[in-house]
């Protein structure tokens, strides 16, 4: 009974190191069930990885997916959201709110978009609404590129990511066993 008294503090401790709750509300059209739970099983996934660099014990967020894109479109006006012309996401931090503009380019296209939109709103909760360009657009296309696998979440090395490596590797740019490890 004793150690276990000992143990416990440690165990407890531990346990709220890695505790994260995300609050998700969705709004737009409704979503199946299986894409939520995609969703979900990747926002853990996003989860795990920004937890390491300070994320909130508690976030919520709200997520808006539309079927049809000029519906998205009224919709971000009527909330004052402005968004780049071939844009198929936004994702406003002041208002903490993820918006994915029709899901006319198929279900997996859709999903990567909310990943990508996720991901912008964990590195704002790291970084403060105004996070270097470069950072927020790159963790998010890191994440767009992810798909779910049974057992884990696995990235894709598109063609255009294969054709650059190959053409740094050409210039010399990239030392490629170093590149590879």
């Amino acid at each position: 009974m004793r150690i276990f008294l000992l143990f416990f503090p440690v165990f407890f401790f531990c346990g709220l190191l890695h505790a994260q709750t995300v609050k998700v509300e969705y709004g737009g059209d409704p979503l199946p069930s299986k894409d939520r739970k995609k969703i979900e099983q990747f926002l853990q996934h996003e989860v795990d990885f920004y937890s390491q660099f300070g994320l909130p014990d508690t976030l919520s967020l709200q997520l808006y997916v539309f079927e049809n894109r000029r519906e998205a479109i009224n919709y971000l006006e009527s909330i004052n959201v402005s968004l780049p012309i071939k844009a198929s996401g936004a994702y406003s931090p002041k208002l903490q709110k993820a918006v994915i503009l029709g899901r006319e380019n198929g279900r997996e296209r859709s999903l990567a978009i909310i990943y990508h939109e996720l991901s912008h709103h964990f590195v704002s909760q790291i970084l403060g609404k105004r996070p270097p360009s470069w950072l927020n657009e790159g963790l998010s296309e890191y994440f767009e590129h992810c798909t779910i696998h049974k057992k884990a979440v696995r990235h894709t090395f598109t063609e255009y990511e294969q054709g650059r490596v190959r053409t740094m590797y050409m210039l010399g740019e990239v030392n490629l066993p170093t590149f590879l490890k």
